[in-house]
């Protein structure tokens, strides 16, 4: 740290963060907003190596401008080590606003387990922003006609059915990411909704070295499988176009050639015994395959080792 003689409160937030970093290989940045300090302890307890989660980590809260501190006290006492240079460049940027860290060695799966159940049930507030889009269903209230005013503010259309209002239409009240205002809020706690649920959200997740998003945590295998695929295709035809042979493009370079010199064959009378291409010269010519050789050829040539 710097000559500035800081108090006891922050040189232990100093300690306790390096001693974090230096810890554990894993951290996941989340966004704060709502939380109480009852789901803080919680996940803290639950976090102990005595705890009830099926993992071993820490919650660490403070303020921005003493996390970025400590990240960037690392680079300047080690300038040569490229994990805290990557981890203060990064982090840099991401920590801003009501934003934790939370650090572990052990599967990430029990992390996104943890925050998706530690969540609150919670009125709107005005100010707030919402979570989640919220929709009011049409249908009768118990909200008598004395009331209209509110619809009335948020054009919300409605009818006078035996003494109550009812909501002609469904509403989209409020949109996701969208602040609340005062007569949503107003309307929402007269018909008794709780829409928000508040509870922890990832951002962005750094990993042995690396840094993603953290919706990469919540795909699914099959999701996992379809982004390798598309990024294998896009390798094989960058590789083909540029004529350079790669563990993508080797089976059409070699599928390819086998057409080119099987149609030499054809031509001709070489034969060759490679992947059944004598036999399939001679099926053709005794009109046994009907089917384009090139087509008839691709299966056995994609077989080869």
């Amino acid at each position: 740290m710097s000559g500035r003689d800081y108090s006891t409160k922050k040189k232990n937030f100093f300690t306790r963060m390096n001693e974090y970093l230096d810890t554990y290989e894993k951290i996941v940045l989340v966004s704060c907003d709502n939380v109480t300090s009852r789901q803080f302890n919680t996940m803290r307890i639950g976090m102990r190596p005595s705890g009830s989660f099926p993992f071993v980590g820490k919650i660490l809260m403070g303020k921005n401008t003493m996390m970025k501190k400590v990240l960037q006290d690392r680079v300047d006492a080690d300038p040569e080590n490229k994990v805290k240079q990557l981890q203060n460049d990064r982090f840099g940027d991401l920590l801003k606003l009501n934003v934790g860290l939370i650090f572990t060695n052990d599967d990430l799966e029990h992390v996104v387990k943890m925050v998706d159940e530690n969540v609150v049930q919670s009125a709107a507030r005005v100010g707030s922003v919402a979570p989640s889009d919220v929709f009011i269903p049409a249908g009768p209230t118990t909200l008598e006609p004395g009331q209209t005013s509110f619809f009335q503010a948020l054009n919300i259309h409605t009818k006078i059915t035996k003494g109550a209002i009812d909501i002609l239409n469904e509403v989209h009240l409020v949109k996701e990411g969208e602040k609340v205002g005062p007569s949503e809020a107003t309307l929402m706690q007269k018909l008794n909704l709780r829409p928000f649920y508040y509870g922890l959200m990832m951002k962005e997740v750094y990993d042995k070295g690396s840094f993603y998003s953290a919706k990469v945590l919540r795909m699914s295998n099959e999701d996992k499988k379809a982004k390798v695929q598309a990024a294998i295709a896009n390798v094989t035809q960058l590789s083909l176009g540029l004529g350079w042979t790669t563990k993508a493009s080797f089976p059409h370079v070699a599928i390819n050639a086998f057409k080119s010199i099987f149609s030499v064959s054809l031509g001709t009378d070489y034969d060759f015994e490679a992947f059944g291409a004598k036999q399939l010269k001679q099926d053709i010519k005794e009109g046994k395959v009907t089917a384009a050789p090139a087509a008839a050829a691709a299966p056995a040539a994609g077989a080869a080792p």
